[in-house]
C-alpha cells in the first residue's frame, strides 16, 4: 500500500519506519528543507511541501492509497477549506485517510472515563480546531477513520529535559490524564489503515494518572528529587491559557476497540513507557 503522511514529525517517522519495514512505499512531507534529509534516511520518499503553492498538495499525495494526516490544523485555512483542499488533492486509488485527532475534542468530562461511544463536550480551542476538521473532512466525502490521540510520549519526549533544567511545575490536586507511548500510537495509526478498522478508535494506554505522579516516577528513576508541587489554585493563576489545558485538562480515556485492532500494549503505563524511554535515551545506563 503506497501510504502518504502528511506532518511526518515525532510520530510520522516512527509510523514510516515501521510501514518501511513492511515493505511498503511511503511518501512524508514537510513544510522544511532541512527536514528532507532526515526523512530520507528512513527510506521514505522525503516532499517538500510548499502549502502556498498551487498543485503542491495533489503533488505530495500522489498515487497515493492511504493518507495519515498528522500535522496539526492551523488557524487558517479554516477546516472546510482544508478539507476542501484534500478532497481535490486525492486521487482516485485513495482507500483510506486516517486523520490523528486529540482527546481534547472531549472537552471538560471532570473525572469520568471517555470513550469512543463519549460525544464532544465544548472543547478548548485547540480541541474545537481538530474536531471541526473531523467533521470537515468526513463532510468532504473523505473516506475518514480518525485516531483520538491522548499525550503523546517516549523517548525524547519524556520529562527528563524539564527536570534536568529545574522547569517542571507540578500541581497537586491535578486531574489524572492519559497518555501513549508513540510506539504503541504507531502500532495503531498502521492498524486504523486497514480496511476493516473501525471509523474511530482513541490512543491511549491502560492507566491514566497525574502528571505530579508521572514526573515523580521519572525522578525515581533518575536518582533526582522531585519538584514542590504548587497548589492547583495556585497554578491556575500563574499558568497561560494553553498550558492550563494541556496540563490541567486531562481526559481518563479508555478504548473500546484498541485490543481488537493491535492487541495487548507494549506500554499498558507509564511505569514500563516511561522506563524504556529513558533507557533508550540514555539515561539510564548506570543504574
Amino acid at each position: 500500500m503506497k501510504v502518504a503522511i502528511l506532518g511526518c514529525g515525532y510520530t510520522g517517522r516512527v509510523l514510516a519506519r515501521r510501514l518501511v519495514e513492511r515493505g511498503n512505499p511511503v511518501r512524508a512531507t514537510t513544510t522544511s528543507e532541512t527536514h528532507l534529509s532526515q526523512l530520507a534516511a528512513l527510506g521514505v520518499e522525503p516532499f517538500l511541501l510548499h502549502t502556498e503553492r498551487p498543485g503542491s498538495l495533489a503533488a505530495g499525495l500522489k498515487d497515493a492509497e492511504a493518507i495519515v494526516q498528522l500535522a496539526p490544523p492551523d488557524a487558517e485555512p479554516n477546516a472546510t477549506e482544508l478539507a476542501a483542499r484534500f478532497a481535490e488533492a486525492a486521487g482516485p486509488s485513495l482507500k483510506v485517510f486516517v486523520y490523528g485527532s486529540t482527546t481534547g475534542v472531549y472537552g471538560d468530562h471532570g473525572d469520568a472515563w471517555v470513550d469512543e461511544d463519549t460525544p464532544p463536550n465544548e472543547p478548548h480551542a485547540r480541541g474545537a480546531r481538530r474536531l471541526a476538521t473531523e467533521i470537515a473532512l468526513r463532510e468532504a466525502g473523505l473516506p475518514l477513520k480518525v485516531v483520538r490521540i491522548a499525550g503523546i510520549y517516549g523517548p525524547g519526549r519524556t520529562l527528563r529535559s524539564a527536570i534536568h533544567r529545574e522547569a517542571l511545575v507540578l500541581v497537586e490536586g491535578a486531574p489524572s490524564t492519559s497518555r501513549i507511548h508513540v510506539e504503541d500510537l504507531a502500532r495503531l495509526l498502521e492498524a486504523m489503515l486497514r480496511p476493516e478498522a473501525p471509523a474511530l478508535a482513541l490512543a491511549c494506554d491502560d492507566e491514566p494518572a497525574p502528571t505530579i505522579d508521572v514526573a515523580r516516577y521519572t525522578c525515581e528513576l533518575l536518582g533526582r528529587e522531585a519538584p514542590t508541587p504548587v497548589t492547583l489554585e495556585e497554578a491556575k493563576r500563574v499558568m497561560s491559557a494553553t498550558a492550563q489545558e494541556m496540563r490541567l485538562g486531562g481526559h481518563r480515556c479508555r478504548s473500546k476497540v484498541r485490543a481488537a485492532l493491535i492487541g495487548a500494549l507494549e506500554y499498558p503505563t507509564y511505569r514500563e513507557g516511561v522506563k524504556a524511554s529513558l533507557e533508550m535515551e540514555g539515561a539510564l545506563r548506570n543504574g
